[in-house]
């Protein structure tokens, strides 16, 4: 009876941190560091999406995060971590952490940073008068 009852327990908390693992976000623990830019609305067309609307918590990737486009839809957490002295000196604020889903792609020639936030995503985790901000990022699986 005992061993009936402890085995019923034992299946039961497995079972309720499934679910709880289940319900979880992943995250990759491969974190980055590199710099966000921010770039203005109309965000479409975009070189994922053409013109369908993917919202505002969206980014344009740079070559190191590209990869020839397979980065369409995959979805990164950014975090501001300083300045870059060449704008605010301390610009992060709120929780200095964002989720954003990549759209499109941003190119060598006018690209200035790893990541090319929208203004909203961007500004959610800085001030925009900073312009470019060091920050650390990783891929995000919802």
């Amino acid at each position: 009876m005992a061993l009936s009852f402890f085995r019923s327990t034992l299946f039961i908390t497995l079972a309720v941190f499934g679910l709880c693992l289940g319900h979880l976000s992943f995250m990759s623990n491969a974190q980055d560091d590199g710099t966000a830019t921010y770039y203005t609305p109309p965000y479409t067309p975009s070189a994922c999406y053409g013109y369908e609307d993917e919202g505002t918590m969206i980014a344009a990737a740079s070559d190191e995060i590209w990869n020839n486009g397979t980065a369409c839809g995959e979805m990164y957490q950014v975090t501001c971590v300083s300045g870059t002295n060449q704008g605010t000196p301390y610009p992060c604020w709120g929780s200095g952490t964002v989720q954003v889903k990549i759209v499109d792609y941003c190119p060598p020639a006018s690209c200035r940073g790893t990541i090319d936030l929208s203004q909203e995503a961007f500004a959610s985790i800085a001030d925009p008068d900073s312009g470019v901000i060091n920050i650390s990022y990783q891929q995000y699986v919802p």
